[in-house]
């Protein structure tokens, strides 16, 4: 069964706003699941022909707006965890360099 574009957007936008909630409880493993997901859904909407349903188009843009704003809400954490990891990795290559100094 082939979805019509305003469902698969509609599944976009709502695995976006999932993929914020997740990364705002640092929830990796989740986020990892939802961005498998929204890259599988962004893969079928770019093979779509071009030229939507004009009677869907607001409805459509509506969507496509939740969707960057899932992806507005998600960016602020996703720097957050990504500056935490840097750190977290930087301290693990410290302490493996005073490791290997007192061998």
């Amino acid at each position: 069964m082939n979805a019509t574009p305003l469902s698969d957007f509609t599944r976009l936008a709502t695995t976006l706003e999932a993929l914020a909630a997740a990364a705002e409880q640092g929830d990796w493993e989740q986020m990892g699941s939802l961005q498998v997901q929204h890259e599988q859904l962004l893969e079928r909407i770019r093979q779509r022909p071009a030229g939507p349903d004009r009677s869907q188009a607001a409805a459509l843009a509506g969507l496509i707006e939740r969707a960057l704003a899932g992806i507005r809400a998600t960016q602020p954490h996703l720097d957050t965890l990504r500056q935490r990891a840097e750190r977290d990795m930087a301290g693990m290559q410290t302490q493996k360099k005073v490791a290997q100094h007192y061998r």
